[in-house]
């Protein structure tokens, strides 16, 4: 079946006949004829009774015509798709939680605003875990820190994210991993980039955490901490959605890792103006915080 073939069927059916169907599509009547016959031999079977000089569609014909409907309507959306410069359709985004929780509502709503053709489906994630999604092509983009570099990925600096310990409220101050008086390490799992950089720290003392406790989300690691089960690193913009943030003491981590770059990283071949939309709003958004 041809795309032209079924258009000539939706324009027979709709207009009754083949006079009418070649006006509505500017062709010669025979031309209708001829499409007819040939989508017939395409599929075997008979689509029009010829009743003197009237043509009635057959139960197969009207079948056809609500497929061909659907596949005309498919293509167009399709062809729209990739001849558009304009955002339009899906977008899958993999962000980390925290940047999910305290800094996407702001740019997201901005482009719903702006680009209401956009599809935004947001995925979280660690690191490791979106960087993978990308690459196997889950994913459109990704807002993660510590990136591998990569020749086949564009990127963009949107955040300069500020790390800091958090321990329990009275703690005394956090220097040196000797200062944390052994306590637990709450942290997500391998993989995790604030992770890497927690115990990148330690070693820069040279020194372990005496336990690592894995969890699964920031309300987890503050809660926890907050209780008193151990100390955790977090970007500090955390601390702004916690409503007990006075259960917590904070600490600097004085050196190059308690600063992290947040980039927004895609694959070169497939940038598309959805993309750049998205990379739009979040700049824009950086810009009016800052």
């Amino acid at each position: 079946m041809e795309i032209s073939q079924l258009k000539t069927l939706i324009a027979l059916i709709e207009t009754g006949s083949i006079t009418a169907a070649a006006q509505r599509l500017n062709r010669v009547p025979s031309a209708i004829t001829i499409r007819i016959q040939q989508l017939e031999d395409d599929l075997g079977t008979s689509l029009f009774m010829r009743e003197k000089k009237c043509l009635v569609a057959t139960p197969k014909a009207m079948l056809l015509y609500e497929y061909a409907k659907k596949i005309i309507e498919l293509a167009k959306e399709v062809e729209h798709k990739i001849k558009s410069d304009q955002p339009y359709g899906p977008l899958r985004v993999g962000a980390l939680e925290s940047m999910a929780a305290s800094k996407l509502p702001l740019p997201l709503a901005r482009l719903y605003e702006t680009y209401p053709t956009i599809e935004l489906e947001l995925i979280t994630g660690i690191r490791d875990t979106l960087y993978q999604s990308l690459i196997d092509g889950a994913l459109d983009v990704a807002l993660i820190g510590d990136a591998p570099q990569n020749p086949i990925l564009g990127r963009t600096l949107i955040f300069d994210e500020e790390l800091i310990i958090i321990a329990p409220k009275g703690h005394s101050p956090i220097l040196t991993p000797s200062h944390t008086k052994n306590a637990t390490v709450l942290v997500f799992k391998e993989g995790c980039s604030y992770r890497d950089r927690l115990l990148s720290w330690y070693q820069l003392f040279n020194m372990t955490p005496k336990r690592i406790a894995e969890v699964t989300s920031y309300h987890t690691i503050l809660g926890g901490v907050a209780a008193g089960m151990g100390i955790a690193i977090i970007p500090k913009s955390m601390l702004d959605i916690f409503p007990n943030r006075d259960l917590l003491s904070i600490h600097p981590i004085n050196t190059e890792l308690g600063r992290i770059q947040i980039e927004l990283i895609w694959r070169k071949e497939l940038v598309s103006a959805n993309i750049q939309a998205l990379e739009k709003c979040l700049k824009s958004a950086r810009s009016a915080t800052n």
